[in-house]
C-alpha cells in the first residue's frame, strides 16, 4: 500500500522542514585547482585532463574546438558523480527525463541498477534530436554507443512530477535539460520535490538546465533568481559546493548560436532564442542526512537566539544560549 504524504507539511510552512532546514546547512566552497562541479557550461572544461577522460568514456567527439553544451552536460554529470564517490557496484541510479542518452549506458556500467524514465511519447520522439524514442523501452541495446551491462539498465515511461518509486529508493538521481520542458516553473519545482523524495539521505542529485544569461524572465528557462526559487529551494537539497557563476567567454556570449536556424552550428555554448540568450548550468546537490539537518536546526536556533539578544533593547527577556 502506498504511503500517504501531506502535500504541504506544517514544518515547511514554518521553515522547519526540508526546504527550510536545507538553507541552514553551510555550502562548502569549490575545490581549489579542480573544475567546479556547480557551474555554467564553459569551454575550459575540455582543457582538464580528468574531465576529458570522462568525455572519452562516453564516446563523445574529441575534435579540437568541438564544444557542445549537451556533450558538456553529459560529461559534467558523470565527472561530478565520480568525484563525489556515489557510483559503484551497489549504487542505484535514476534518470528523470533521461531519454536514451549515452549517460545511461555509462551509469549502467558503474551501478547495480540504472533506471531510465521519460514519457517516451510526444514531441521528443520525433524531433530532430529524437531524444526519447519509445523503441528504447523494449530494445535499449539498439541505442548503445558502447558495450554496457544490459542487466543493470531498465527503462519505463513515467512523469517526472509523479515518479512511481518508493521514498529514498535511489543513491543518485539525475536530470539533464529536462525539467524546463515539464510545463513551466511550477512543474519544475514539483519535479525537484519528487527527486528529493526518491533520493536517500546522503544521496546526490545532478541537475542540468537552461540558464538565461540575458533577456529577462522566461516562462520555462531560469534566471539566477528563478533557479533559486523554482529549482534549488523547492528541492530541499544542499549544494555540494558553491556555484561558480563565471560566464562563458565573450566570443561565445557576443556571437550566440541562433535558434532554430543555426541549431547544428558549433561551438554550441551560448544560444539565442528570441530575446533570450542562455546556456547550460549544472548543479550537484545532496539530500541532507538527519545529522546534517539536526546541526542545521541547531545553528538556526542559536542564530535566532543571538539575534534576539543583540536586538532585545528591553523588548523581552534575555535568552540563554545552549551550552
Amino acid at each position: 500500500m502506498a504511503k500517504w504524504r501531506p502535500r504541504l507539511n506544517v514544518f515547511d510552512q514554518r521553515g522547519w522542514g526540508g526546504e527550510g532546514l536545507a538553507a541552514t546547512i553551510p555550502v562548502p566552497p569549490a575545490a581549489p585547482g579542480r573544475p567546479p562541479l556547480n557551474r555554467l557550461c564553459h569551454p575550459d572544461s575540455w582543457a582538464d585532463g580528468e574531465w576529458r577522460t570522462h568525455s572519452r568514456a562516453l564516446g563523445l567527439a574529441q575534435e579540437p574546438g568541438y564544444y557542445h553544451r549537451k556533450a558538456w552536460e553529459w560529461t559534467q554529470c558523470v565527472y561530478g558523480l565520480e568525484r563525489l564517490g556515489v557510483l559503484g557496484p551497489c549504487a542505484r541510479v535514476l534518470g528523470v527525463g533521461a531519454g536514451h542518452e549515452c549517460v545511461l549506458y555509462y551509469l549502467a556500467n558503474r551501478s547495480a541498477l540504472t533506471v531510465a524514465t521519460d514519457l517516451y511519447s510526444g514531441g521528443f520522439t520525433t524531433s530532430g534530436a529524437a531524444e526519447a524514442d519509445p523503441a528504447f523501452l523494449t530494445d535499449p541495446g539498439r541505442f548503445a554507443p558502447f558495450v554496457y551491462r544490459a542487466d543493470s539498465l531498465r527503462a519505463l515511461p513515467a512523469d517526472g512530477c509523479r515518479l512511481p518509486f518508493a521514498d529514498r529508493a535511489f543513491d543518485v538521481v539525475y536530470s539533464l535539460s529536462s525539467i524546463e520542458h515539464f510545463g513551466g516553473h511550477d512543474r519544475a519545482a514539483d519535479a525537484m520535490r519528487e527527486i528529493r523524495r526518491v533520493l536517500r539521505p546522503g544521496g546526490v542529485a545532478c541537475i542540468a538546465t537552461e540558464l538565461v544569461v540575458d533577456g529577462g524572465a522566461h516562462p520555462e528557462y531560469f534566471t539566477w533568481e528563478d533557479l533559486e526559487r523554482w529549482v534549488i529551494r523547492p528541492s530541499g537539497l544542499v549544494l555540494a559546493e558553491a556555484i561558480d557563476t563565471t560566464l562563458p567567454p565573450p566570443e561565445y556570449m557576443n556571437d550566440p548560436v541562433r535558434l532554430p536556424e543555426e541549431a547544428l552550428r558549433t561551438p554550441h555554448i551560448v544560444l539565442r532564442l528570441g530575446q533570450w540568450r542562455f546556456t547550460s548550468v549544472a548543479l550537484f546537490m545532496i539530500r541532507p542526512t538527519a545529522a546534517a539537518i539536526a546541526r542545521g536546526g541547531l545553528n538556526r536556533a542559536v542564530g535566532a537566539a543571538r539575534r534576539r539578544i543583540t536586538n532585545r533593547s528591553g523588548a523581552g527577556p534575555v535568552v540563554a544560549l545552549p551550552h
